[in-house]
Order: structure tokens, then C-alpha cells, then sequence
């Protein structure tokens, strides 16, 4: 009987199929089950999260008027440097799964207590300025810890491959949420109810990622160096960011690029909602909108960083990955600037903004892999 050659000799179809599937999607059999966990946390929050933030984004803007915009994120900001460094007093000191699920319950909290404040008749226009900076406050807290409780997981290598691909359950949580602001908003609208019930959502869900946060590391052991310094200050811990970024070239000059690209996408989302302002009458519109427009930035996202963003940094030297968003916010700023109407200021925003979510998180969130464990969560506190 001849001896068959290799050539000759079929691959298994399992096999075949497996094949086909780690070139699609990079991950390897053994590690879809922690990539799928923390995915899934991602996208427990991001759900909360967009959900909240076009409803706290519509109800303020229809309530107060667009011009109390930069109020409004001037407070937040304020907000957001003291939050940030009584978090960089923590984060290197505190286990990472004990600090991602204190951040879940005490946001949990917070949303009921926004709830009620709503059931007792406080001012609209207040009620959704406190929920503005609550989702803001959860968009930037949340992910520091998030992701460096993966970059404690994960080697550098790792990162590069499957950040992108875990980046995605944040892309379906958010799709997810603003399609749920959309179906809520014609609901409501229907029934006289106020977006307020929607936060009843949000605590549910939270008490969801506290279960799936449990049970992904009740037998996990996630070793990482943490900070054994038994006094700390705010000054010494912003110090220690500083100092970090004045010794290394790179993360000094990375800092100076977001600074520049966050003003400039801030000048951008403003530009955006004063538009849509202009155009929809009642909150719900604006809502309904806002949620659709969300929704369809979303299904890009998931597309380009599930099966493109991976394939193309996997490629690339790190110093090439940066220039990106700067070129792309050119483009958005002269789409805003010489195409008026609603027309000029979505296409403008949408262009940015996906470049900025799908390109440009996944490289600071793996470069952020260069830094040593006990340093990682202040020096990314000051990075993003």
C-alpha cells in the first residue's frame, strides 16, 4: 500500500476549524476563558455607562441649554483631579480585584442614590448634572483599574494580542447601552415615565459584574508587585507620576500628544451637541439620537477592533501607533469647520472618535505594560 504524503493527508476539520479561528481572532484555546470574563466585565460597565451618559447627557442639554456646557465639564474636571488623586493614593497599595469591585459597589451605590433624588423632586438640571459626573468619573476611574489589573495579568506581548479583542466587550456593552437609550427613549415617551427608571438598570447590572468579578478570580492568583511605602501623601504619589514622565522620554512626550488630542476632541463633541441641540426640540429626541448615533459608532468600534486593530499593531513599532489620532483629528476638525450643519459636525465627531476608541486606547493601554507594577496605576492615572 503507497505511503501517503503530507500534502495528501487531510487536516481534521476540528483542526482546520481552530486554525482558521486563532488566525481570525488571536487567542488561544487555553486563554478564551479569562479573555471572555474580563470582556465581559467591560461590557457589564460600558452598558451602565453609555446608557446613563445619553440620558444624562440629553436631560442636562435640554434642561439647561448647551451653553452651560462648558460649565459643566470645567466642574467636572475639578472632580476629576481630586478623584483621580485620592485614587493614585490607592491604587498601588490595594489589590487590584479588591479595588475593581470596591469602584463597582461604590458606583452601584451612587446610581441609587441619584434615583432617589429624582423620586424626591430635586431640580432636573441638577439630578443630571450629578449623573453627568458620576458616568464621567466611571468612564475614567473605572478602566485605570481595569486595565491594570489585565496589564497584571498579562505579559507585554500578551497585551498587544489580546487587549484589542477584550476592548471589544467594551464595544458591545456600549452598542448595547445606546441601543437601550433608543428603544427606552420611544418607550418612555409612550408612557409618560422619566429616563430616571433607567438607573434601576444600571444597579442591577452593576451587582451582575460583582458576581462575574468573583467567580473569574475566587481561584485565580493575580501576582504583581504593589507599593510598600507605609506613609503616603498626595504630593509624594503625584511625584512619583511626575518624576516618571520627566525621566522617560517617551511617556513625556505621549503626554503632551493626549493633552493636545483631548482639547482638541473636547472642542469637537461641543461643536456636536450644540448642534443637535439646535436641531431636536424635546430631551427624548435628543435622547433618541444621540443613543442611534452612539449605537452606529459602536458597531464600527466592535468591527475594527475585533478583527482589524490587533492584526495591524501586531505589525507596527510602537513609536509608529501614535501618530494616528493627530492626523485623523485634522480631518475631523476641517470636516466640522467648512461642512455646516449636522452633516459636517456628526461626520467630523464620528471620524474622531473612532479613531481615538479603536486605534488609539488599545496603544496607551499596552504601552502602559512598560511600566513596573508598584508604579503602573498612578503613572496611567496621569497618563490618561
Amino acid at each position: 500500500m503507497p505511503d501517503l504524503t503530507a500534502q495528501q493527508v487531510k487536516e481534521p476539520k476540528g483542526n482546520a476549524f481552530k486554525a482558521w479561528l486563532l488566525k481570525l481572532v488571536p487567542v488561544k484555546p487555553e486563554e478564551w476563558g479569562l479573555v471572555l470574563s474580563l470582556a465581559l466585565l467591560l461590557a457589564i460597565n460600558s452598558t451602565v455607562l453609555e446608557l446613563s451618559d445619553v440620558v444624562a447627557t440629553s436631560g442636562f442639554v435640554s434642561n439647561a441649554g448647551p451653553t452651560q456646557l462648558p460649565w459643566l465639564w470645567l466642574l467636572d474636571m475639578i472632580i476629576t483631579l481630586v478623584l483621580t488623586g485620592a485614587y493614585t493614593l490607592i491604587v498601588d497599595r490595594v489589590a487590584r480585584i479588591r479595588l475593581v469591585a470596591i469602584l463597582i459597589a461604590i458606583v452601584a451605590v451612587l446610581y441609587l442614590v441619584i434615583l432617589v433624588m429624582f423620586r424626591l423632586g430635586a431640580p432636573d438640571w441638577f439630578n443630571y448634572l450629578l449623573l453627568y459626573i458620576l458616568t464621567d468619573q466611571q468612564w475614567i476611574i473605572f478602566p485605570l483599574a481595569f486595565w491594570a489589573l489585565a496589564n497584571d495579568i498579562y505579559t507585554m506581548a500578551q497585551t498587544k494580542r489580546l487587549f484589542p479583542v477584550i476592548g471589544a466587550g467594551y464595544a458591545i456593552g456600549s452598542l448595547m447601552g445606546n441601543l437601550l437609550a433608543v428603544g427606552s427613549a420611544v418607550f418612555l415617551t409612550q408612557r409618560g415615565i422619566s429616563s430616571s427608571s433607567l438607573l434601576v438598570v444600571g444597579v442591577m447590572m452593576f451587582m451582575v459584574g460583582l458576581v462575574v468579578l468573583w467567580l473569574t478570580f475566587r481561584k485565580r492568583v493575580v501576582r504583581a508587585r504593589q507599593s510598600r511605602e507605609e506613609e503616603v501623601n498626595i504630593r509624594e504619589m503625584f511625584q512619583v507620576g511626575v518624576d516618571f514622565f520627566q525621566n522617560v522620554p517617551l511617556f513625556r512626550w505621549l503626554a503632551i500628544v493626549i493633552l493636545l488630542a483631548q482639547l482638541s476632541l473636547t472642542i469637537i463633541r461641543y461643536h456636536f451637541l450644540f448642534t443637535i441641540d439646535q436641531t431636536f426640540i424635546s430631551d427624548l429626541q435628543f435622547q433618541a439620537f444621540y443613543g442611534g448615533y452612539n449605537a452606529a459608532f459602536i458597531i464600527v468600534t466592535l468591527l475594527f477592533q475585533g478583527l482589524v486593530t490587533s492584526r495591524i499593531l501586531s505589525t507596527m513599532k510602537l513609536k509608529d501607533t501614535f501618530f494616528a489620532l493627530p492626523a485623523t483629528l485634522l480631518v475631523a476638525v476641517g470636516s466640522a469647520v467648512f461642512i455646516a450643519g449636522m452633516v459636517g459636525a456628526s461626520a467630523g465627531a464620528f471620524l474622531a472618535w473612532v479613531t481615538e476608541r479603536v486605534w488609539d486606547e488599545p496603544v496607551r493601554k499596552s504601552v502602559q505594560g512598560l511600566v513596573p507594577d508598584e508604579r503602573r496605576g498612578r503613572v496611567s492615572a496621569f497618563l490618561d
